[in-house]
């Protein structure tokens, strides 16, 4: 019986794998190829921010398409769609070209996040959406870290590694080609309007907001980081996978260390710890032994990839039941906004202090995150631990993660359609 719920959720698992496997090179290869290129920094932030920008509005309005068309016909487009911006990338090569199609390629795999997500909500059951969830996350990373490996193997100055992520794209579709599910009917949140959660939530609006001000910056200028230090394409993979494989691996413990304490406490120990943790990387002088950046990059990524599920179980605890899918898609908007925003203010740090400047840009962000969150303890009493939600380890990629997460008190409709 088990097996036969699980037997759903085998196609869109085997497809996001596939998917983010040629996503999470495509990200890295950017940075490596226009930093190769001699672009300056303000316009590799530029192409990173235009996809959070596309990658927020397929987020949103993509669902109306899906529900009309089906998941599979759904995803077929937008795998398309992205397949030949991947290849537009490797043929024009633009920072202003590629910032459009970064745009138009962030909307697509916007649109591809809510079909594999809806489509994993209907084929399971509120019992199960725990073991999903974590599941979902583990693959997600894990194949966003092995991806960065493939940079060992390929030239980014010739047309193969896009290739390579187009093939990716493509090969994706077929597990879904090959399987049937039931539509399941998106419940319709209670709105909060988003000046309203600031009023409701500071704490988790601002922590999202500076989440995404982080982690903007680290897809999008990272490599550049250590592409500007003298590292060849093996360590620059090393590095960003080691920084995903933090993430993946410490969100979850302090994720449940924050059920046991008021969850601003931990996130501004996080911010300051990762304010701590980029100002080592600032001031320790070049070049660090392999084993200390390795060590600091681990840990970096472990706090900077833990602020927002976070702020969205703070925000839970805050919040009336009925109102958590609403603010579900406010905070993963002003994660997006941060996003956008964060690879362009990023470059102005590097002009000033060197490669060195994109982690003082860190420092800052954490610093200012932490000082806000003092305020805030002072001014608002914790919600008390009975009240507590369980933390869930949530990627910021579509409000159907709120759906997907078994949280109490939180119900779900699915109605069967087939999708064809």
């Amino acid at each position: 019986m088990v097996a036969t719920r699980w037997q759903g959720v085998v196609s869109p698992l085997m497809s996001l794998v596939i998917f983010i496997l040629g996503h999470g090179l495509m990200s890295t290869l950017l940075t490596v190829r226009l930093s190769a290129e001699q672009v300056d920094a303000q316009a590799i932030g530029l192409v990173s921010g235009t996809y959070f920008a596309g990658l927020v509005l397929g987020s949103f309005v993509n669902a109306r398409l899906i529900v009309r068309v089906g998941h599979i016909r759904a995803y077929a487009a937008y795998a398309s769609l992205i397949c030949t911006l991947i290849l537009l990338h490797g043929l024009v090569v633009d920072p202003w070209v590629w910032a459009g199609l970064r745009l138009l390629g962030g909307f697509a795999t916007g649109g591809l996040f809510v079909v594999l997500e809806s489509w994993m909500l209907v084929s399971s059951t509120p019992r199960d959406r725990g073991k999903l969830m974590s599941l979902y996350m583990i693959l997600l990373y894990g194949a966003l870290a092995a991806g960065q490996l493939l940079l060992k193997v390929i030239d980014p100055m010739v047309l193969a590694p896009f290739a390579l992520c187009a093939m990716a794209a493509s090969l994706s579709v077929i597990p879904l080609a090959l399987s049937r599910v039931a539509m399941p009917t998106m419940i319709q949140p209670q709105q909060v309007g988003f000046l309203e959660l600031f009023r409701l939530t500071p704490a988790g609006m601002w922590s999202s907001l500076s989440s995404g001000l982080i982690l903007g910056a680290i897809y999008g200028l990272l490599p550049l980081y250590f592409t500007d230090n003298g590292y060849g394409l093996e360590r620059v993979a090393n590095m960003m996978a080691v920084v995903i494989l933090g993430g993946m691996c410490l969100q979850y413990p302090i994720g449940r260390v924050s059920d046991r304490l008021d969850r601003r406490l931990v996130i501004g120990l996080l911010s300051a710890l990762l304010a701590l943790v980029s100002l080592l990387m600032v001031i320790l002088p070049a070049p660090q032994p392999d084993w200390l950046m390795t060590g600091l990059i681990f840990l970096f990524g472990g706090l900077a990839f833990s602020i927002y599920p976070l702020s969205l179980s703070h925000a839970c605890d805050e919040l009336k039941p009925d109102q958590v899918l609403g603010a579900n898609q406010g905070l993963l908007l002003a994660y997006s906004l941060g996003a956008m925003v964060g690879p362009v203010l990023a470059p102005s740090a590097i002009q000033l202090f060197g490669p060195q400047g994109l982690f003082a840009y860190f420092c800052l962000c954490g610093a200012l995150l932490t000082l806000f969150l003092v305020w805030r303890q002072r001014v608002r009493a914790p919600v008390p631990l009975a009240e507590h939600q369980q933390f869930i380890p949530v990627p910021p990629n579509t409000p159907m993660t709120a759906e997907l997460e078994p949280r109490p008190d939180v119900e779900l409709t699915q109605a069967q359609g087939e999708a064809s």
